[in-house]
């Protein structure tokens, strides 16, 4: 409505003049109507031309709002708090957020890091979304089991197989259902409960520990870095043969609202590892 030939209204749009003519005799036939009269001043707008460009107008600022709103709306993604142990969290929740960030990314994913008895008492009283257990706890929610990782005795590799009863201990953090089990299997080993000689609080240092010859530790699963040269693991059986292990289950609480984003990142996460850690 500012340009007063076709010429300068080509020009503002970027498009050749027949090219604008073959659109304003387009819209004029597919509506019926004269939309702009042509005068020696230039073109002039009709009265349908004129109430044609006042809707256009508001149709244009319509779309620019709804375009600015879903922008926005993208930007405030849901939070989703998730418990996870430590152990866990070392071994796998980087390469899982990567991979779930590059291929999805609607959640805003804030991890919090606790034993899996803690993690159960915030999954109860709804301080987090979503929690990842370590051992068979009791729980009214649901569950997907994730893995199931066997015990190893990480010792020097110059310690002698009838060493290990006798080697010091360095214990490192497990909740009370997975400290159990490995307690039943010592005692039925060796006749007595493990006796630590050294209390770390994460895995990894209990491994530089047994890496300098130091004592022995446990260990659940085979993602750990090891130097093999240092560190022989021995692997947990019990008197029938059978692996010892430990579950490790992703729970969420059976009330828990379930947004399409959320069942998402379920599936992702069951998928993940059901191809990564098989």
């Amino acid at each position: 409505m500012r340009k007063k030939s076709i010429t300068q209204a080509a020009e503002a749009l970027f498009i050749t003049q027949s090219a604008l003519t073959k659109r304003l005799s387009a819209i004029e036939d597919e509506l019926g109507t004269e939309i702009v009269k042509r005068s020696s001043q230039g073109i002039i707008f009709t009265e349908n031309g004129k109430y044609l460009f006042q809707k256009a107008i508001a149709h244009q600022k319509f779309m620019e709002e709804v375009r600015a709103y879903l922008s926005e709306s993208k930007k405030t993604r849901e939070l989703l708090r998730i418990g996870v142990p430590n152990s866990f969290a070392r071994l796998h929740m980087a390469r899982l957020l990567k991979k779930y960030r590059d291929q999805y990314d609607q959640l805003q994913i804030q991890t919090l890091s606790y034993s899996s008895d803690i993690i159960l008492q915030h999954l109860t009283n709804g301080t987090v979304d979503m929690g990842i257990i370590c051992g068979d706890y009791p729980f009214p929610g649901h569950r997907s089991q994730l893995l199931d990782e066997g015990l190893f005795i990480a010792a020097p590799q110059s310690m002698q197989p009838e060493e290990l009863p006798v080697f010091p201990l360095i214990e490192t953090y497990y909740n009370p259902v997975v400290k159990q089990l490995i307690d039943q299997w010592w005692k039925q080993q060796f006749g007595n409960v493990p006796r630590p000689s050294q209390r770390v609080p994460y895995p990894d240092i209990a491994l530089e520990m047994v890496e300098s010859g130091l004592g022995i530790c446990f260990l659940f699963g085979t993602s750990w870095r090891i130097d093999e040269t240092k560190i022989q693991k021995i692997p947990a059986f019990d008197r029938q043969g059978n692996p010892i292990s430990r579950r490790v289950w992703l729970m969420w609480p059976e009330n828990h609202y379930q947004s399409e984003e959320f069942t998402e990142l379920i599936e992702f996460i069951q998928t993940y590892f059901r191809i990564s850690c098989p």
